[in-house]
């Protein structure tokens, strides 16, 4: 006779009983420094829309924004290319939001404001670099007013005469290209830095390792931020700033949110500015018309495709046989099909090809010359600023970021005295 299963020792453990239930955790305590804002101090849940997407260029300057896989875009900038009506005063800010985008706008509107108001008649380093600060701290002072929980990340340059002043908060980064090569001008604030940690605990705070990364009580990844009022007492709103003097090898300023450098590294960036601005640089030459001083009957423009300048030169070649000497004004010889001018019944087929080849040597001497000294003419073009700036963006996005991603890129030229005019 069998067993009964569920007397056998060996048998399948017994099920609990029904009535058995579940003992409540005791009631945890939560340390106060834990503690954030509750939500009926806060007067606005801090979401609101935005587009997904920005482009924006002017002369000496252009930005690209493209919103991340957050629910709302929370990065803001700020272009002020000609404070006060002078044309060598400029302000220029990328703002990177966390917990909303009330922080990021709040900072874009009044941040350069209060800078400008501390700056006074400040003249030396040390004098602009004070003033900076005051103006961080006010714009913090005021934001904490608003009840909000957000908080934003800076990266900022003001430039005045022949000074330009570099700062930030968090992990925002400017970096200058100096004669090609890369240098970032400021360092992130992030908890996982040695320095940022120290000075948290010596002020009772505490970094720990959440989600992968070392954060401010758990919580922030930054160290530094305008904003974030329930962690106020550690994390600071007092920024890191150089003041450097404009000299001629300052090419451009790259200033980005952490959605661009976690996936791009400083000299990429700065070559990547270069390659897009110097080959829109190329695209605008090759399809401007010349006309020489001493040549009554213009130029041959190489942006026609290769078959179509065979076919016009074989054109050309049949009507020189019928008539070479023949000469007839420039302003007669626009295609109407076509859209440029041509030489057919000009100068003999040999010195066509002389004068071309002439210009051509020159363009590509010209070109390198960019690539090694600046550029030809000073200064890049809004287009191809904004191409380079797009290029950044979608780059980071091809490697993975996931976060918002603000790039702005300065050409520094247009501040300079040695600038060509």
């Amino acid at each position: 006779m069998a067993s009964d299963p569920s007397s056998s020792s060996t048998g399948a453990l017994a099920l609990p009983s029904p009535s058995a239930k579940r003992k409540r955790p005791s009631k945890l305590e939560i340390p106060s420094v834990l503690r954030e804002l509750q939500p009926d101090q806060l007067r606005s849940r801090d979401l609101a829309c935005r587009d997904d997407a920005v482009c924006f260029g002017e002369p000496g300057v252009a930005v690209a924004s493209f919103k991340g896989k957050k629910q709302l875009m929370e990065d803001a900038f700020k272009i002020a290319s000609s404070l006060d009506g002078n044309p060598s005063k400029g302000f220029f800010g990328v703002y990177d939001g966390h917990g909303g985008r009330k922080a990021a706008d709040y900072v874009a509107e009044h941040l350069h404001e209060n800078i400008l108001e501390k700056m006074g008649n400040a003249d030396a380093s040390s004098d602009k670099e004070a003033a900076i600060k005051a103006g961080y701290l006010k714009t913090d002072r005021e934001f904490m007013t608003q009840g909000l929980s957000s908080g934003a990340c800076c990266v900022t340059a003001l430039i005045q005469g022949q000074e330009i002043a570099i700062s930030n908060l968090g992990d925002c980064r400017a970096v200058l290209c100096r004669g090609g090569v890369a240098e970032a001008l400021t360092k992130d604030h992030r908890a996982d830095k040695e320095d940022e940690k120290q000075r948290i605990e010596d002020m009772g705070g505490f970094v720990e390792m959440h989600r992968g990364s070392w954060r401010v009580h758990g919580i922030l990844s930054v160290s530094r931020s305008i904003g974030d009022a329930h962690l106020k007492q550690w994390v600071m709103a007092e920024p890191d700033t150089r003041v450097l003097h404009l000299t001629g090898d300052m090419e451009f300023l790259v200033l980005a949110s952490d959605g661009l450098w976690e996936e791009v590294g400083n000299q990429e960036a700065v070559n990547i500015v270069k390659r897009s601005c110097l080959a829109d640089k190329a695209t605008f030459s090759s399809t401007d018309l010349h006309k020489d001083e001493n040549d009554e009957y213009g130029c041959v423009n190489v942006s026609p495709s290769s078959k179509l300048q065979r076919i016009l030169l074989l054109k050309q070649q049949k009507k020189i046989k019928q008539s070479p000497s023949h000469r007839r004004p420039l302003e007669s010889w626009k295609d109407s099909e076509n859209e440029f001018f041509g030489e057919i019944d000009s100068p003999p087929l040999k010195s066509r090809r002389v004068s071309l080849i002439k210009r051509m040597n020159t363009k590509t001497e010209c070109l390198s010359s960019q690539e090694n000294n600046g550029d030809c003419n000073k200064g890049f073009s809004p287009v191809g600023l904004i191409a380079a700036c797009k290029e950044l963006a979608n780059l980071a996005i091809s490697r993975g970021s996931l976060d918002d991603i603000t790039v702005m890129v300065v050409d520094l030229s247009q501040f300079r005295r040695d600038k060509v005019i």
